[in-house]
């Protein structure tokens, strides 16, 4: 009763800066990507705060799907993901060894790499535990190496509570046009699996595919995928590679806004922000924006992005600074304190959508997207 108070007679604080996540267009990026694979199920990747998208707002979205399973990655993740949806947890990431005992196994499969994990998980839990066995097929990065694999399924079965439910491995460069080595990992995945069965484990499920292998991967054998980046709507792949247009209809669901704080007119001879990088060669019409390198927008794209009111085209100019930037407003068009500017738009074929910002930031989507504050206002629209 208290909580509801306090609720009720707290401030309602509008942000200068807000994420909008758009419930549509999530569910439809699914359904795509369903529809390229209809035979598999689909697990989203929700690690790294969900792409930037926020993870408390990406469970409640899923919560109206029918995914059997929402991947996290850590410990705090498996928190948000069991306190706002009713779905199973699949947590992809390791953790202390003493930190799974906190884990409700009701909830959660765990990815396993080594005997350890394995004894952890087991000891702490005395009902059932469900695992997925994560197989290294040549990522070479923490997961089970094939001469090892023999002595994990051992070790094992020491521990009549543990159920390898599913197999599941990552593919390394299956969104390079190039890379024609699919094959050779999923060659190797099957022998290894076959393994397992040969050691009188039955895994019912086995999954490979990431974004990039929902187009490239089509064999029954497996029968889940995990959609990361295209879930959010960002096609993983080159704009030539023959197999890029299967995702043409993605639609990004992420835009970014904020207002303008300051109007000002810079004169010839004058600069603007740090260091005068930038001066004007006529009059022009500048307006500041309370978003800079803290909210990540990249102090090394300063100069290379543009932003917009309406339909007017906000040139970004001068250095990016810690908490503000400055835009030379074209065509000087009046422009007032409080106006909304969208920095990141959902349309990826703006001049301001978030492929473009990761080019002018000589990056990729992927960390533009997980470096976005956190703490930084998310709604779903």
């Amino acid at each position: 009763m208290f909580w509801r108070l306090r609720s009720a007679f707290k401030p309602k604080v509008k942000p200068m800066n807000v994420i909008s996540i758009e419930r549509k267009t999530i569910f439809r990026n699914l359904e795509i990507l369903q529809k390229i694979q209809p035979n598999g199920e689909l697990f989203p990747v929700l690690k790294s705060n969900a792409y930037g998208h926020g993870l408390k707002q990406m469970v409640k979205i899923l919560r109206r799907t029918d995914v059997p399973y929402l991947a996290v990655d850590s410990f705090p993740e498996y928190q948000i993901a069991k306190k706002y949806s009713n779905k199973d947890i699949l947590l992809i990431g390791e953790t202390l060894l003493e930190n799974y005992k906190y884990f409700d196994a009701k909830r959660v499969t765990f990815c396993v790499y080594n005997k350890w994990t394995i004894a952890a998980v087991a000891k702490l839990h005395k009902r059932t535990v469900k695992v997925h066995l994560f197989l290294n097929t040549g990522m070479n990065r923490e997961w089970i190496q094939e001469e090892e694999l023999l002595y994990i399924l051992d070790e094992i079965k020491k521990f009549p509570n543990i159920l390898i439910e599913w197999v599941m491995s990552h593919l390394h460069s299956a969104d390079e046009q190039s890379y024609n080595g699919i094959e050779e990992q999923i060659t190797k995945f099957k022998k290894l699996y076959h393994m397992i069965i040969d050691s009188w484990h039955v895994p019912t499920r086995k999954h490979i595919g990431n974004s990039a292998g929902m187009v490239k991967v089509h064999d029954d054998f497996f029968n889940a995928r995990r959609p990361g980046i295209a879930m959010y709507g960002y096609n993983p792949l080159s704009a030539d590679d023959p197999d890029v247009k299967k995702l043409k209809n993605l639609k990004p669901a992420l835009s970014v806004t904020s207002r303008i704080i300051s109007t000002q007119i810079a004169w010839p001879g004058e600069g603007v922000g740090y260091n005068h990088r930038y001066k004007p060669y006529d009059r022009e019409l500048m307006v500041t924006i309370p978003f800079g390198y803290a909210e990540w927008l990249p102090r090394n794209a300063s100069g290379n992005i543009t932003m917009k009111r309406w339909r007017t085209n906000l040139k970004q100019v001068g250095r990016i600074s810690m908490n503000l930037c400055t835009c030379k407003v074209e065509n000087d068009s009046p422009c007032s304190v409080g106006e909304q500017v969208e920095i990141i738009s959902s349309s990826a074929s703006d001049i301001n959508s978030l492929t473009a910002l990761a080019q002018a930031s000589d990056t990729i989507v992927y960390e533009c997207l997980v470096r976005l504050d956190k703490s930084m206002r998310r709604e779903i629209v």
